[in-house]
């Protein structure tokens, strides 16, 4: 139920940190995949890794820009013609400002818009007409989109996670919904995980205080590593997860929970 062997995936945002794991661990499952990023240097280093790791699936790269739409509706097309067809689509790509409530300007929102909720829909549109009938999409939100961030969380000089990452974040769990009801008559799944606190190296380096509070908030005590959203993406993805669409998942060592 959890093999992919013969299975095509299109991972955008693949070069990533939590968007590589999830490339490794299809492969590892027999999957062949198709990693998409802008990054072109992080993107070449990523498939040269994900094709040496352990699996039989074959390894594509793509360029994407999910600003543009011309960039979308290439990246799947090529992704389609990849290995001959598409069947699952996983959207781990994300715009966060990091600007202040009170610096964020029309313009910036307007761009994380622009990239967080349009160019996630025009994606999972394409992949889902290009899967035809059969099929599975997992979007990545952010416990953000559930709930907000508390500023009594963020030490002196860091500003709380921007308001446009999490309002657009709030949006793609709307849109999951909306699509899986949309298109679960041709059996294709839309679901969402939303991680909890998985802070980059550069954030526990600069502001341990702030990680240590993030961990102690979880009900496992910890932050979570860099490989523990791709079990939840890969199980969604395969037909484990086959009576499963319209859901939001929470990877969040229990922060939401409480």
């Amino acid at each position: 139920m959890f093999a992919l062997n013969g299975r095509n995936v299109l991972v955008t945002g693949g070069a990533g940190y939590l968007g590589t794991p999830v490339c490794l661990l299809l492969k590892a499952q027999g999957a062949n995949v198709i990693i998409a990023d802008r990054d072109a240097d992080r993107l070449d280093a990523t498939q040269k890794a994900v094709a040496a790791a352990p699996g039989a699936g074959s390894v594509a790269s793509l360029p994407l820009d999910m600003a543009d739409e011309g960039s979308i509706l290439q990246c799947v097309a090529a992704a389609e013609a990849a290995f001959g067809g598409l069947h699952g689509l996983v959207v781990a790509t994300a715009f966060n400002s990091g600007k202040s409530f009170d610096a964020l300007d029309a313009e910036t929102f307007d761009f994380a818009n622009q990239i967080n909720l349009i160019g996630s829909f025009i994606l999972g549109r394409a992949a889902a007409e290009a899967m035809g009938s059969g099929g599975s999409i997992v979007y990545y939100s952010s416990m953000y989109g559930v709930v907000s961030p508390n500023p009594g969380d963020y030490p002196d000089g860091m500003a709380p996670n921007a308001i446009e990452y999490g309002v657009g974040k709030a949006g793609l769990n709307q849109m999951v919904r909306y699509m899986a009801g949309h298109y679960g008559r041709r059996n294709i799944r839309v679901n969402a995980l939303f991680p909890g606190p998985f802070p980059h190296a550069a954030v526990e380096k600069s502001f341990p205080e702030f990680v240590a509070g993030l961990a102690e908030r979880t009900m496992l005590g910890r932050i979570g590593r860099q490989d523990e959203t791709a079990g939840a993406a890969v199980f969604l993805i395969s037909d484990a997860a086959s009576y499963i669409t319209g859901q939001l998942l929470g990877v969040d060592g229990g922060w939401t929970a409480w």
